[in-house]
């Protein structure tokens, strides 16, 4: 009975050492995911750039 307990309170234990279970867990996990949402938007502004520099030479050769 009592190893059953012990074992319960271990893994009670390593379940609450996640890094959701703190706020500087959280904060972290928060922090990366928004590190990745501007990546990636700074990928797509690329893109849009790349784009519209095209655009305006094709632009200005049919001029």
């Amino acid at each position: 009975m009592k190893i059953k307990l012990l074992i319960a309170i271990i893994i009670t234990l390593f379940i609450s050492c996640e890094k959701t279970s703190s706020p500087d867990g959280r904060a972290q996990l928060r922090d990366a995911e928004l590190s990745q949402r501007i990546n990636r938007l700074e990928k797509k502004q690329i893109i849009i750039l790349d784009s519209l520099q095209i655009l305006k030479k094709k632009i200005e050769s049919l001029n």
